[in-house]
């Protein structure tokens, strides 16, 4: 199980998809960025909520997983590709 981390950090698709998928699991609404108060509150209630952080833990997984492998680990065109 190899993950090319370096490759994943440089690819803007990467952090979009895992934004997206940590505030959908957490319920994020465009409310909560409409003041630092409530954007505590929105934290505090995740980190006291053991099902959303298992929710926000799995959609992270969700986009670490490369689909075209079995487990965890990059195909190995990917990592060919990172060696060079």
């Amino acid at each position: 199980m190899k993950i090319d981390w370096k490759a994943r950090m440089k690819n803007p698709y990467f952090w979009v998809g895992l934004a997206a998928v940590v505030m959908t699991a957490v319920g994020v609404n465009p409310e909560t960025f409409t003041s630092w108060e409530i954007l505590r509150q929105q934290l505090g209630e995740l980190l006291g909520n053991p099902f959303l952080l298992g929710t926000a833990f799995l959609a992270v997984l969700g986009v670490l997983t490369d689909t075209s492998t079995k487990g965890l680990g990059d195909n190995k065109q990917t990592e060919k590709k990172s060696e060079e």
